[in-house]
Order: structure tokens, then sequence, then C-alpha cells
């Protein structure tokens, strides 16, 4: 029998916030197709907002110089494992695996020898028996969320409706800690021949989070670093356990 959990938490102090700060985090990237990534980080740098990047092993070898883009502005690294594998098909040994090797790609990228994640969010958000005994096995501290939109659910025709109720939840929350996706590795539901209609089309990501940007520094909301509220950010070393 496997027990599940998700990483939500719909009160926003419950993932280490105070009221009127936000976090934005990002999933399964990095991903330069239409240069999503990329622009993601002009946004954030316009707006002096730092956020939480899930990185996906394989993306960061296929895009190491972008990690080291996000690493060097202060970004926030954040292990979502080696192959974005379900984790309901993994046990420890392969959770294990998954994680490290993640590690290895991001200090391979960063020219760090031995880089340890501090940080970790599980695939799809689940939580099974064996991702928790693979978390404190390797002493990572899960990065959770107030609030999920759904957004791989959307394409750039639909996507209005998941940033308006994004920020609906902000304001009516006081703040929270929200996902979106700049990478497309969850398999869509329908298969789409328009591209433009398509859920694996992240292009709209960056002008989205924005207007999110900007409507919540409007209400009187403070962007903050998901996972270190009070910590100073700088690339982590950790010998290994």
């Amino acid at each position: 029998m496997i027990s599940l959990f998700t990483i939500i938490r719909r009160n926003p102090r419950q993932t280490g916030l105070q009221p009127g700060q936000v976090a934005l985090t990002f999933d399964d990237g990095p991903n330069l197709e239409a240069n999503v990534t990329p622009d993601l980080l002009d946004v954030l740098h316009q707006h002096s907002v730092k956020a939480g990047f899930c990185l996906v092993g394989q993306q960061i070898r296929r895009h190491p110089d972008v990690v080291r883009r996000m690493n060097q502005s202060g970004h926030l690294l954040i292990n979502h494992t080696q192959s974005h594998h379900h984790p309901i098909r993994q046990n420890v040994a392969t959770l294990l695996d998954e994680i490290e090797a993640c590690d290895r790609e991001i200090g391979a990228a960063l020219g760090i020898d031995g880089y340890r994640s501090d940080y970790f969010r599980a695939p799809f958000g689940i939580v099974t028996f064996a991702v928790r005994r693979a978390v404190r096995r390797l002493r990572l501290k899960h990065v959770l969320l107030s609030h999920y939109g759904w957004d791989t659910r959307v394409g750039p025709h639909h996507c209005e409706s998941v940033v308006d109720l994004l920020i609906d939840n902000a304001k009516r929350n006081n703040g929270g800690m929200y996902v979106l996706h700049d990478g497309s590795l969850c398999p869509p539901k329908v298969h789409e021949e328009n591209w433009n209609h398509s859920t694996e089309n992240r292009s709209w990501v960056p002008e989205a989070i924005s207007r999110v940007i900007s409507e919540l520094e409007k209400h009187g909301l403070q962007f903050v670093l998901p996972g270190t509220i009070g910590t100073p950010r700088d690339a982590r070393l950790r010998a290994a356990a």
C-alpha cells in the first residue's frame, strides 16, 4: 500500500512565507524552445525578482549555460530529478539515483565537484513513502506550493484563465508560493496539431510572469526567494553524507 501526499499547502504560512510575500517557482526546465527560459530570466531581471527553478538533469545537460546564468543571477536551483519519472513508479534506490544524477548535472554546469542540492521538488508534486525516505536520507528540503493552477493543461491561446487565478489567489490570500512550467515534460492529454494551441508550447510563460509581478507589486505584495526566507543565497556545496 502506498501513501501519497502532495507538495501543496493551502495556507501560505505553511510554505515558510510571511503575510504579504510571494515566491515564484518554475518547473521542468531549462527549456530553449522559443527561447522560453532565457526570456523568463530576462523578465525576472527587468523586475528585479529572484525565483526558484526546479531543474531536470536531462535538460541541464542540454543547456548548462542557462543554469550558470540562473545561478549567477541569484536564483535558487532546485533538484527536480534526472529524468522526471512519476514517483509512484520508483523505489528509494531509483529515486536516490535520480536525485544524485541531477546533482551531478548541476555540478557539471556550475563547475563544482561534489555539488549537493539543499532543495528538492518531486516530479508532478507527488510524494510517496519512497520520496520521503530518499529526501530524508539526503537531508533535502521540499519546496512546497500554496496554489497549483494546472498551467500544463493550457497553451498560449488559453493561458489567461490560469494567470487570472494565480493573481486572484495571491491577492485573496495576501501572498503565496506559485509554480508555472517553463519546460514541457508532462505528456499532453490530447495531441494538438496547432502549435499555438498546444499545451507543450510554453512561450506564453515569460509575458504571463511579467503581468503577475506587475499586478501583485501594485497590490503591495513583495516577491521573495522561495525556500530561503531569511537565508543568504549562494551556490551550495555540501560534503557527501
